[in-house]
């Protein structure tokens, strides 16, 4: 899978907590963002959240222990290079997509 369909394979989630159950969520947490392989989400920054949070960007990331606020874009980004290093891709654009990884670790510094 390529960035580009990993994209394209996003749907929206108005309940992240009901859709990812095995993330950590507060109860009855309800928070809505982007879906992606039915188990990875980038989710939207609440207008509850800190004012200094919210002019950081609109969306929010956290994988492992390290998190992210910023445009959706650079965070998909991560995601991908994520999900490629933790094996979710194995198909015949395994290669390339690990090719990508690469060059984006270079540019993040090793993130």
């Amino acid at each position: 899978m390529t960035l580009e369909q990993f994209r394209a394979s996003k749907r929206w989630s108005n309940d992240l907590a009901a859709a990812v159950q095995s993330a950590p969520w507060a109860e009855g947490e309800t928070v809505k963002g982007w879906l992606y392989l039915d188990a990875l989400y980038i989710e939207q920054v609440q207008p509850d959240w800190p004012e200094a949070t919210r002019k950081l960007g609109e969306w929010h990331l956290i994988l492992g222990r390290d998190e992210w606020i910023d445009a959706l874009a650079p965070l998909e980004e991560r995601l991908y290079v994520w999900a490629v290093s933790e094996g979710y891709f194995e198909d015949a654009d395994a290669e390339a997509a690990r090719e990508h990884e690469a060059v984006e670790r270079h540019r993040w510094g090793g993130a």
